[in-house]
């Protein structure tokens, strides 16, 4: 059967995608099911806006530019990072940004643009996933729309500058046992490429976890600002197989 079908049948009650990952270790404690389900059914909540985009939950799928959006905020007192994007239930405090999306809706609205997961990093064998740039969007107190970004905020410490803009993979996750693991694990986007997740940074250095910190030499948002992320597919592009 084709893998995409099979993962929208899948995905028919609460719009589950995905394909196989290593299993996280368990929790201390069950999670409640009241609040799993809740937290479920607000994430996958579709609608048509008038504009003719698809709103996910919180997640939008723009149409006509080709972009997904979804509201998120900086997390304070991080330095050292692991998690680009976590949800509430990741790893927050080694996170830059928390967005109270789902992540089963993201890889979900990712795949209804048209993009296609794969490796971090292609083989001879298996290509790597589509490309996405990561922006964050804002209005500040003035009424002044911004956008910029996300590698601004994050500092790679081979070079002291902030991180090149190198793109994010779309690697996706994986179930087991019925359970969604980036949803378990609460990634939404890595820099250490440990974990389930649905975007994964393509660098080698995603293997190391010393080298990406939060730039604090670039300021945040204020703190009455909504901020969204935008994810903008780049163009795929005939890659050099390893």
């Amino acid at each position: 059967m084709n893998p995409r079908l099979f993962l929208a049948w899948l995905a028919l009650p609460w719009l589950v995608f995905g394909q196989g990952e290593p299993v996280p270790e368990a929790p201390d404690a069950p999670p409640d099911p009241v609040a799993t389900r809740t937290a479920a059914e607000k994430h996958a909540r579709v609608r048509q806006l008038p504009n003719g985009d698809t709103q996910v939950g919180t997640i939008i799928l723009h149409r006509q530019e080709r972009e997904i959006s979804f509201p998120a905020e900086f997390l304070p007192g991080v330095n050292e990072l692991e998690v680009v994007i976590a949800t509430p239930n990741g790893r927050l405090h080694e996170s830059l940004l928390k967005a109270d999306i789902g992540p089963v809706q993201l890889q979900f609205t990712l795949y209804a643009l048209g993009l296609n997961n794969g490796l971090r990093i292609a083989t001879e064998a298996i290509p790597r996933g589509d490309l996405v740039d990561l922006d964050v969007a804002w209005t500040d107190a003035a009424g002044q729309r911004h956008r910029e970004p996300l590698e601004s905020w994050i500092l790679d410490g081979r070079t002291g500058q902030p991180m090149a803009r190198i793109g994010w993979v779309f690697v996706g996750s994986g179930m087991k046992d019925g359970i969604f693991l980036a949803d378990e694990e609460g990634n939404i986007c890595l820099n250490y490429s440990v974990g389930s997740t649905i975007l994964d940074i393509p660098d080698e250095a995603g293997m190391d976890d010393t080298i990406f910190k939060v730039n604090r030499g670039k300021p945040l948002p204020g703190p009455e600002a909504e901020v969204r992320v935008f994810l903008v597919p780049r163009p795929r592009v005939q890659e050099e197989r390893k």
